[in-house]
């Protein structure tokens, strides 16, 4: 996208010409040359414009916006002391090198059959493109059908919104141009060109019939079905939790055999709150999964490699940073947002500082940070993971299997082994998962202390891959006075394997390997069930107590086990969790503090702690928040060395491997540790 251009004016020739003399065309009507006038406007709105000395080449969408389309612009002007005054007014929009890309883009999609995900930073005019795109084809397609959807009527109509827009435009042009046409159907959500004429006896449509209709959904998506468009737009993607559905119904109404068309265009603000915007992540993270245009994804050194949707930076297009022909100086802008940034991070509300970045974003990581529905700080995980994904930290995890020997547990590492290191991860992935150790444990005379280590776990329901949930089980070393760094992830194990056996024993093995003890939720999984066919009961903690909080206490509850997770447990469970990741744990050379987040390598829990909201699937953090209530619970229970108490005959030769196993102590072909 590193092109500059010079002397874009040429690009405007209609809109200059309206904006010196209040008309567009010289020539009388109805004479030869104002039809001529009009039919080549008409083919440069259609086909795209060039200017005489060839250098620029723009598209049909395009030079209908800047030619054709009126918009609230800002105007700066300097007083006589050197302060600078700026207003809005109306005008024609000016040439940017970002527009410039986003509609060859379009153009793009068109002639490939695809269809666009936008992702942006606030106020880049894309409501305004839209409304032009939908104007052009009402009033130079004949039958051109053109939706805007939005998840709520409010984003659709009202003084800013994208059906004004798109109004105010097309009462501009009935009044200025020779494309005037009668509408037969004007309502305040749809309008429709054309005319009735009585034939035979009837009433019937004439003209051009071409139609801008706006769609609030209100949790319908089905709404979409039959409506077949050339163009069709998603407005406020990011606020838009029926974005998926809606899309899915949609696609099949812009295909025919292997024909696309129409094109789909779903737009969106970073710092949107809410669960709608995971759709929109969605969209534009697995572009080809949705049938949507592609591109690098070089905005940060985390992400190079990938593919993403459209991406529009804050520092492209920003105020008093572009030059007179629409070049965006995107290195002075960058500073100066920094400045901003720097000035925003001085407040006492971690909030306010995670929404200044998603609405300013200079990558669609930051872009999608989940702020309002994410108390936890999202610029320090955001920082964690850009430092593991660009020093490739994953590497400290090691992968393997737990393989018990001789009444023991060993950890056999294995780099053939694929962890789970994305979230979301993707239909079609292999989510089987596999062990990562991080540190291996602390022993002591040859054994691991009593109460040093352990787990939280997160299990999933069903065995039958019905829903996206994984197992999801951490290894936490508490603070102590033996091994060092504590108060850590020291190993975890992610995934979802063909039964919940299969993960049950590798869950048992993790917690023989570290003599830790298992906390979960208990009201999911077969965890106490596994534990009792195979005699583990005692590697469970027992149901936790919750006696530092009263009002979390359940006496309805009783499984003996672990902890059910009310929604007033997990309101206070992430509180717990923002403040651990928060915590100082050192002061650097630099005088910044090293934080508990700065010791988690695993990547895809960092991309879930940014995208945590109360309504989606996040299973690796609900084991963490088991894992803060868990810190609680054994809060009065010592770190010890490990006692090796005598054993009778038949102990003995469990824990000696003589013990022969059977039928049911035996999964895979491979043996259980008791």
């Amino acid at each position: 996208m590193n092109r500059h251009f010079v002397n874009t004016k040429r690009l405007s020739p209609a809109g200059n010409e309206f904006t010196k003399t209040g008309r567009y065309c010289q020539y009388p009507k109805n004479t030869a040359l104002y039809y001529e006038f009009w039919d080549e406007e008409k083919r440069r709105c259609l086909e795209g414009f060039t200017t005489e000395e060839g250098d620029i080449t723009i598209t049909g969408f395009h030079y209908f916006y800047l030619n054709y389309t009126r918009i609230q612009r800002v105007k700066s002007t300097t007083r006589p002391d050197g302060t600078i005054h700026s207003e809005r007014i109306e005008g024609f929009p000016a040439f940017y090198d970002t527009d410039f890309h986003y509609y060859q883009a379009v153009e793009t999609c068109r002639a490939t059959g695809k269809h666009l995900a936008v992702l942006k930073a606030r106020r880049k005019g894309f409501s305004y493109k839209a409304a032009s795109m939908m104007n052009r084809n009402y009033f130079l397609v004949r039958h051109s059908k053109n939706f805007v959807f939005a998840s709520l009527k409010e984003y659709l109509t009202g003084v800013d919104a994208i059906l004004t827009k798109t109004f105010e435009m097309m009462a501009f042009i009935d009044d200025n141009t020779a494309w005037s046409q009668p509408r037969s159907l004007d309502r305040p959500m749809e309008k429709t060109s054309g005319y009735k004429k009585r034939v035979n006896g009837q009433w019937v449509q004439k003209g051009f019939l071409s139609s801008i209709a706006g769609v609030s959904l209100k949790d319908d998506p089905e709404k979409v079905k039959g409506k077949a468009g050339e163009l069709i737009f998603f407005e406020e993607a990011g606020s838009f939790p029926e974005l998926q559905d809606a899309w899915a119904y949609a696609m099949p109404t812009m295909r025919q055999g292997d024909r696309t068309l129409g094109t789909m265009i779903a737009f969106g603000t970073g710092g949107t709150s809410g669960s709608g915007f995971e759709c929109l992540d969605e969209l534009f993270y697995h572009p080809e999964a949705y049938d949507c245009l592609s591109f690098p994804n070089e905005w940060s050194d985390s992400s190079l490699g990938t593919e993403c949707g459209f991406f529009v930076p804050i520092y492209h297009i920003l105020e008093g940073f572009i030059d007179a022909d629409g070049n965006s100086n995107a290195e002075s802008a960058r500073d100066f947002e920094i400045l901003e940034r720097n000035k925003k991070r001085q407040g006492n509300d971690p909030k306010a500082y995670d929404t200044y970045i998603a609405e300013h974003p200079f990558s669609p990581e930051e872009a999608t940070l989940q702020v309002s529905a994410n108390i936890l700080n999202q610029a320090t995980l955001k920082e964690q993971y850009d430092r593991v994904k660009v020093h490739n930290l994953t590497t400290l995890g090691v992968p393997g299997e737990l393989v018990p020997h001789n009444g023991k547990v060993n950890f056999q590492p294995n780099w053939e082994l694929k962890p789970i290191i994305r979230f979301p991860h993707r239909k079609g992935d292999d989510i089987t998962g596999c062990v990562i150790v991080y540190e291996k444990p602390f022993t002591q005379n040859g054994e691991v202390p009593d109460g040093l280590y352990f787990i939280c776990h997160d299990p999933y329901a069903q065995d039958q891959a019905t829903s996206t949930s994984l197992g999801a089980a951490y290894v936490l070393k508490r603070p102590n006075k033996y091994s060092q760094p504590d108060d850590m992830i020291v190993a975890s194990y992610v995934g979802r394997p063909a039964t919940q056996d299969i993960y049950n024993y590798t869950l048992f093995n993790l917690a023989s390997f570290y003599n830790a003890k298992i906390g979960f939720e208990n009201d999911r999984g077969d965890v106490i069930g596994y534990a009792k066919r195979f005699r583990r009961l005692n590697q469970l903690q027992p149901q936790f107590e919750m006696l530092q909080n009263k009002d979390l206490q359940s006496k309805t509850v009783d499984r003996g086990f672990g902890m059910h997770m009310t929604e007033q447990r997990k309101n206070q469970g992430i509180l717990s969790y923002r403040d651990w990741l928060d915590c100082k744990r050192g002061r650097a050379l630099d005088d910044t503090f090293t934080l508990n987040v700065h010791k988690i390598y695993d990547p895809a829990l960092l991309q879930e702690s940014m995208k945590f909201n109360n309504k989606g699937n996040f299973d690796r953090v609900m084991a963490l928040l088991v894992g803060m209530y868990m810190m609680q619970e054994m809060y009065n229970t010592t770190v010890r060395p490990k006692v090796t108490q005598a054993h009778g005959e038949w102990f003995d030769r469990v824990y000696d491997g003589s013990f022969s196993p059977q039928e049911d102590d035996i999964i895979g072909g491979e043996v259980i540790s008791i």
